[in-house]
Parts: C-alpha cells; structure tokens; sequence
C-alpha cells in the first residue's frame, strides 16, 4: 500500500516540476524578449532623436552655408560697384588739387577739363561751383545747385558720390562726384569741383547679380527708393516722384529696408508675391547706398532635398536594424565635415576678398603718388630753366649797372658845374639814393633767385623719379627736403602758432636705399606729426604753448651692434591710445575725420621700410605728451 502512495506521489511530484519548470521558463524568456524589445526601443528612439537632432543641425550648416555664399555673391556686387565709385572720387579729387584748377579761373580751367573729359571717357560733364553756390560747367550752364546734396558735403570738406538724379544740362540720370578744391590758406574750402557720370555702371553690376532662376537684385539709396531695379517703374529720382521702400505695404520688406538704409547687413527669409524668398543685403562703402540680391527660396534650399532624401531612406533602415543608426551617424560626420569645409572656404574667400581691397586700396594711392611725383620733377624743371636764367644774368646785370655808376661818379668829378637843366633831374632822381638802393636791390634780387634754386632742387630731389633702384644716398638731405616741402605748414599762421623743427643729425654715412619711397615715409611721419600738433594747438592756451611750444624733434644715429641708421621723429601733440598704437600700421585705419585720411599713410610706410628695406618702424606713445617713432635702415641692402 505505501509503495502504491509513494509511486502515485512521485507521478504527482514530477508533473509538477515540469509545470512549474515549463512556467519559469516562459517567465525567463518573457522577461529576456521584453528586455530586448525596450533595449532595441530605447535604442531605436536614441537613434530616432539622434538622426533627427543630426538632421537639423547639417540642415542648419548647410542652409548656413548656402546663404553665406549668396550674401558673399552680393558683397561681390556690391565691392564691384564700390571699387569704380572710388576709382571716380580718386580721378575728380586729383583735378580738385591740381593747380589749374585751384586757380579757380574758369578761362583757363575749361579747356583743361574738356581735355580730362576726353582723357577719362567717363564723366558727362565737370563744373566748377563757387562757394556762393554758383555752378558753371563745361557745357556753358550757369545754375545754383545750393539744394544739391553734392555741393552741401562737398563744400564742408567732403568727397562724396551723392543718389542719383536726373541732371539739370544733361537730362541724363547720374550720379555727382564731388570733391572740395583746398583753399591757398585757410581750412574752408574754395570751392566744389563736381564731375557727373551716368548710372549705367551701377545698373550693369546690379543687372550680373543673380544666383539661379528668378533671382534679381536691386539698389536703393539713402531715402530707400530704388536707383536700380528690374522694374523699371519702381526707380525714383527727387525729380520724379516714386515709392520709398520704406513705405511699402509689405510690413518685412519694410522692415529690411529700413535696415537696408542702416547700413546693415545680413540674409533673411521674405515672402513677396506669395512666394518665399532670401534677401541677402549689404551697404557701399563709398556712397550711402546699399545692395540687395533676392534668390527664391527652392533656389538655396534645393540642395537640401538630397539631405531629406537621405533622412527618408534612413528612417526607413532604421525598422530593419540599427545598422541603419550606424550608417546614418556616418553620414552624419561626413556632411558635418564637408559643412565645415565650406564654411571654412567661405572665411577663407571672405578673408582674400579683403586683402585684395587692402592691395587695391594701396594700388591706387601708389598710383596717384606717382602721378604727383612727376607733377612736382615737372613743375621743378620749368621753373629751374627761367630761374637759372635769371640767376645767371643778374650777376651782369650787376656788374653793369655798377660800371654805369663809377660812370656817372667820373662824370660828377670831371663836370662839378653841370648845366642848370641836368642839376635840376639830379635832384628829380635823387642819384645819391638810386647809387646806394641799386646795388642792394641786385644783392636782394641774387638771394632770391637762389632762393627759387633751392627750393626747386629740394623739389627734384624729393621725388627722385630718376632713382628706381637702390642707391647710397644722404638721409639727412632727404629729411631736409622733405621738411622744405613742409615749410608751409610749419610757419606760424594767424590760426595756428609756429611748429619749431629740432634737428640733433650724428655723422651718418651713405645709407644704401630707395631714396623716393623712403623720402614718402618721412612725409607720411612728419606730416601725422604735423597733424597732430595742430589738433593739440586747438586745445592748449597761450600760456601753455608760450612755455611748451609746438616741437618736432629729428634725431639720427648708428647703431653699430645692428649696421643701421635710426631715425627718430619726436613730436609733443596729443599722444596715441594703447588701441590706436596697435592698429597704427594697419591698412584703412584712420583717426581723421572722413575725407582728410584714408588710412593708407602709414601702412605704405611699415611696407617700405620693412619689406622693401628690411629694416623696423616702431611706434611709442602716451597719450597727452606725444608721439616718437623710430625707423632702422640697415646701412646696405639686406636684399
């Protein structure tokens, strides 16, 4: 009986444990599937968020990208445009400082503009405007262009390039160039030279700006009315009434004109005519104008639909297996990288851009130099040749007419008792006076011819046109030349006090250089010495420039450790602020009010004394005692 029980109990026992096995090991697996499912879900939704989040970042880079390439396209526009504006200010500021045209005698200033007009082929026409307001130009018109926006800056010193307008001679829409003529003394000016040029340049660089189909670009200027513009009904001239921008019913494009007109810039998304599209917007430099490109927005965005397609594709891998991820982080990387790259290129070409300005900038102001250089060997030959003429027969002169008075003085001893009649024009011509006066006016006459030589020699020297290579040369000479061609500015004035010069020279031997261009960066530093002694003039009192007078200190020296000569030129105005003596020698940087610098000066002069001389120009200051630098010429040519 109990072996029957134990027999029945084990059956009883066994299908037991395999239930209960069964059950647990359902239970296990159940567990392990439902921990591999939330394992392939939590990493399927990191995937997810991951392949999202990576969409939206490269969509971000590359949309960035694209647009930074649409907005260079415009600034190349727009520096297109900038570059013949000031190529026109250039050409219209060199006739307002030539001597013709100082002259401000219309007879003689014609016949010289007709020839720059035929010379340039660019201009329309040139005039001169008194500062009363009285306009005559090369077409016989007399006008008053008082309410001309051109004279208004150009009279207080300006060289400008004002909005277009329909001119009053020409009928013609154009743009006046405009430039101040210097007064002989003084710091007014004596007058407006102003130059008209049609605007079909400006409206051919706007026309070539377009990136893809359907884009167009357009100008506006400063009141945000178009001069430039596919729609030809939309440009507007003082003259003919027409639509500001800023008006306009479309409250965003309202909005980026008036940035437009704030000489902002940027690219933003805009809907015109119910269709999307970016504007990417710059201002000119040289006028108060400013550039805009419009692109449809398929036109940027198109490149992006393979990144969607790409997204799609991916997504749908993503149900297959996480292999899909992987791929998809891969991907990720390489378009982050080629994203970079272009925005690195796009810095890079940004970068180029900017120093070929910088080179152009420098091109143009060596170009004029130049031009100047052979003004002055020009006017220092012609006035040599009537100079040396006299110089030469004054000395006969002289000679003569002192034999005439030993002449008349053997007459007086021979003939005590002249006639009545002759005693009488003795007495008219007083002769005792005229035999003294005579010799000393000759004298007189001899110091001034010599005079004329000098300063014509300094001219010549100065500009050294003849010198291209390097040669032995006396700085000293150089200095003193350039301080004559100074002399003017160093006078006292009825505004300003005299500028005392300091020369402490050591015994410098011939220095082996290029004598014009490093005779330019003497003139550059003395002039800036000059400048800023004026500036401080302005702001001290009698008392404080009776007992601390305006100086300017030259000191030269050798430096045996080094084989150079040091030249240092000392000036007491108003100092440097730590800021401005870190950007001193950069390119276009100025302090000067706009239109008396360009910030070339002395970037020209760092270049020539450091890279054409290898030597060094260093600058120390502090701010309200002044200013030295000290230029290192090597003795011969590191070359």
């Amino acid at each position: 009986m109990m072996l029957k029980l134990r027999k029945i109990w084990s059956k009883i026992n066994l299908r037991w444990n395999a239930q209960s096995n069964k059950k647990y090991y359902s239970f296990k697996w159940r567990s392990r599937k439902f921990i591999l499912l939330s394992i392939v879900i939590i990493l399927s939704i990191s995937i997810s968020a991951t392949a999202i989040t990576s969409y939206k970042i490269v969509k971000g880079l590359l949309l960035t990208s694209l647009k930074e390439q649409v907005l260079l396209k415009t600034r190349r526009g727009q520096d297109d445009i900038d570059n013949w504006l000031a190529i026109r200010k250039t050409e219209i500021k060199t006739l307002a400082n030539s001597t013709v045209v100082r002259s401000l005698d219309w007879p003689v200033m014609e016949p010289y503009l007709q020839s720059e007009l035929k010379r340039l082929q660019t201009f329309l026409l040139m005039g001169l405007v008194t500062p009363d307001a009285a306009l005559i130009n090369t077409h016989h018109d007399h006008l008053n262009v008082k309410d001309r926006e051109f004279f208004q800056r150009s009279i207080a010193g300006e060289t400008v390039a004002t909005d277009p307008i329909i001119g009053r001679t020409t009928k013609q829409l154009q743009i006046q160039i405009s430039s101040p003529i210097p007064a002989e003394t003084g710091i007014k000016a004596a007058g407006v030279l102003m130059g008209g040029i049609p605007i079909n340049r400006v409206v051919e660089a706007i026309g070539n700006l377009h990136q893809g189909k359907v884009s167009y670009a357009f100008a506006l200027n400063s009141q945000g009315v178009p001069i430039a513009h596919p729609n030809k009904e939309l440009i507007g001239t003082p003259e003919k009434a027409a639509k500001s921008f800023l008006n306009s019913r479309n409250p965003r494009l309202a909005e980026i004109s008036q940035k437009m007109v704030a000489k902002r810039t940027n690219i933003e998304l805009i809907q015109l005519d119910g269709k999307w599209s970016y504007i990417a917007y710059t201002p000119l430099r040289e006028a108060n104008w400013s550039v805009a490109l419009i692109v449809p927005k398929e036109n940027i965005e198109s490149p992006l639909h393979a990144l969607n397609l790409l997204t799609t594709v991916l997504g749908g891998l993503l149900l297959i297996g996480l292999i899909s991820g992987w791929r998809q982080v891969q991907l990720y990387e390489q378009i982050r990288d080629r994203a970079l790259i272009a925005s690195k290129q796009a810095q890079q070409l940004s970068k180029t851009l900017k120093e070929l300005q910088n080179t152009q900038a420098q091109l143009i102001h060596t170009e004029k130099m130049s031009s100047l250089g052979q003004l002055v060997a020009g006017v220092a030959h012609e006035i040599n040749n009537p100079a040396n003429f006299i110089h030469a027969n004054l000395n006969h002169a002289s000679v003569y007419s002192q034999d005439i008075l030993d002449l008349l003085r053997l007459y007086q001893q021979t003939y005590p008792n002249p006639t009545p009649e002759i005693s009488d024009r003795i007495q008219d011509l007083d002769i005792e006076f005229l035999a003294e006066d005579l010799p000393k006016l000759m004298a007189s006459m001899q110091v001034g011819t010599k005079r004329i030589r000098e300063i014509v020699l300094s001219l010549r020297n100065f500009s050294r046109l003849d010198e291209a290579d390097m040669k032995f040369v006396d700085i000293h000479e150089g200095l003193d030349n350039t301080l004559m061609i100074l002399n003017r500015r160093l006078t006292a004035t009825p505004n300003l006090p005299e500028i005392q010069i300091v020369k402490q020279y050591s015994n410098l031997p011939l220095v082996e250089c290029y004598a014009g261009q490093l005779n330019q960066v003497f003139m550059n530093v003395l002039v800036n010495a000059i400048d800023a002694l004026e500036e401080a003039s302005q702001k001290r009192s009698f008392e404080e420039l009776k007992t601390n007078p305006n100086q300017i200190k030259l000191q030269t020296q050798i430096d045996k450790s080094s084989h150079c000569a040091i030249v240092q030129i000392y000036d007491n105005g108003i100092g440097m602020s730590e800021n401005v003596k870190q950007r001193v020698f950069d390119h276009m940087f100025t302090t000067k009010p706009v239109g008396k610098g360009i910030g070339l000066g002395m970037a020209i002069a760092y270049q020539i004394v450091v890279d054409k001389h290898r030597g060094t120009i260093e600058v120390d200051s502090t701010p309200g005692y002044g200013t030295e630098f000290t230029i290192r010429i090597p003795l011969t040519s590191k070359n």
